[in-house]
């Protein structure tokens, strides 16, 4: 059993923390925020993430997991010290690594020799050289810096840690890094030990490749809509090439969180100090941007013209099943309808406290029924469960408009169009000859054979019509 410290309570540090304790370490969680400590210490969670209430409360009832903010009452009996406090950007996009470094003098100031600090949070490349530095410094000897990022995603932050695909490691001795790669056992997953740089860069680039293949999917579906083809069928066809997978090639809004963003925007800005240009990333950024943009347009259409146009917004966190507002797609677009003089209700099962010191101005109802109630448009932006079982003839007697815009290309679109609702999604088709066999199409030997042949029998004869004109 290892003495572990993490300093910072928050999102991966609360759940890096949590998942130590329940490998059997005794962990010391430091908070400075003094509300935040004082709802930990309280038995309360200040973030919503499935499954974690369970495993901070097993963790202190064995007495393997504590709170406090007192780093001369912890730091000297650690073996690690894990920092996972918050860099946010730079006007430039780099992160900024003043509560880092901070973190850093705090901890040094109790340090004994044989400690290790380990970097969690999101740095830029070459933080931990710079931390290294710091601690050569202060006089301090047979003190280790590494890097051993997190590759959580919230909504399922306590699966990852405990399911993780790989554990990164960066650390200058091999011995180092394997003493940090064994506080994961029994965790069953590869340990890949780099260099602390390689570290670093690994983690801007796991997230940068998998927000390109939500913009690359987002791209696809404005052909597919321009050319009358469905992106959830092209989606499915592409993602079953096991070269390319089916993970992160859901069309809609675009990706938003504390994450992606970032990270993003960090690898380019790290890019241009070191004169390499990043076309590729840059263009991630502008196709996501865009999502949004076109949604607002979609939405402002909709109510113009009216005085006293309200659009309804199901969903605030920037993805279902967290109360993450960060990056959130539905923050700015009732942000700018705000702007531009359209009313807003929300409503969103778990973010609503979080969201209304941010958007004083929009309306928070207590059900998606309320929040509908009299609306000109609707978007969806958060694919929570219960959106997905929503009565529609119900929403459609309560809503004064008939415009509802699919921001996550999860609603059915045909029943909808059925119902008098002018549907609108990225790049999904709503009518169509084939379009009644999606229920069939994962079948490789469907039983309604005679309703394929006609159907496609009607579009060969409309090709060939089509040809002929």
């Amino acid at each position: 059993m290892a003495r572990v410290v993490v300093v910072g309570a928050g999102y991966v540090g609360l759940v890096t923390a949590a998942g130590f304790a329940e490998l059997g370490h005794s962990v010391s969680a430091l908070e400075t925020d003094t509300a935040r400590l004082r709802m930990l210490v309280a038995g309360e969670l200040p973030i919503h993430e499935p499954g974690l209430d369970e495993l901070v409360r097993r963790g202190r009832e064995a007495g393997r997991l504590e709170f406090g903010s007192d780093y001369a009452a912890v730091v000297p009996g650690a073996d690690h010290v894990f920092l996972a406090v918050n860099t946010p950007p730079n006007p430039d996009g780099t992160p900024d690594t003043q509560f880092v470094l901070s973190a850093v003098r705090m901890v040094l100031e109790h340090a004994r020799p044989g400690l290790t600090i380990v970097t969690k949070s999101t740095v830029p490349v070459g933080t931990a050289d710079e931390i290294d530095r710091v601690v050569r410094g202060s006089g301090h000897a047979g003190i280790a810096v590494v890097s051993n990022p997190e590759f959580l995603r919230e909504g399922s932050a306590v699966e990852d840690f405990f399911r993780p695909d790989r554990i990164v490691v960066g650390a200058v001795r091999a011995e180092v890094a394997t003493a940090v790669a064994a506080l994961y056992e029994p965790i069953d997953a590869p340990a890949l030990l780099v260099s602390r740089r390689s570290a670093e860069v690994a983690k801007y680039a796991a997230n940068a490749a998998l927000a390109t293949r939500i913009s690359f999917i987002n791209e696809i579906a404005a052909i597919c809509a321009a050319v009358g083809a469905d992106i959830t069928d092209v989606a499915d066809v592409v993602g079953a090439d096991r070269r390319i997978g089916p993970s992160f090639l859901q069309a809609g809004l675009g990706w938003g969180g504390s994450c992606f963003p970032k990270d993003v925007r960090g690898l380019v800005a790290t890019a241009d100090r070191q004169g390499v240009r990043t076309p590729l990333l840059e263009a991630t950024i502008e196709v996501n941007d865009r999502q949004r943009d076109r949604a607002v347009e979609l939405l402002l259409d909709a109510v113009a013209g009216r005085a006293d146009a309200t659009v309804a917004i199901l969903g605030l966190a920037f993805k279902p099943h967290t109360d993450d507002l960060r990056g959130s797609p539905a923050l700015e677009i009732a942000r700018r309808l705000g702007e531009s003089g359209v009313r807003v209700r929300a409503h969103d099962p778990h973010a609503m406290p979080k969201a209304r010191p941010i958007l004083p101005d929009v309306t928070y109802s207590s059900g998606p029924y309320d929040a509908v109630e009299g609306a000109d448009a609707l978007l969806l932006a958060t694919e929570w469960p219960v959106y997905l079982e929503l009565d529609w003839p119900a929403i459609a007697r309560a809503m004064r408009g008939r415009t509802v815009v699919d921001g996550r290309n999860v609603l059915p679109g045909g029943h909808l169009t059925s119902l008098g609702f002018e549907y609108h999604a990225y790049g999904r088709a709503t009518t169509g000859s084939l379009i009644d066999l999606q229920a069939a199409r994962h079948d490789p030997f469907p039983q309604a054979s005679d309703m394929l042949v006609g159907a496609i029998a009607d579009e060969r004869d409309r090709a060939a019509a089509d040809s002929v004109a």
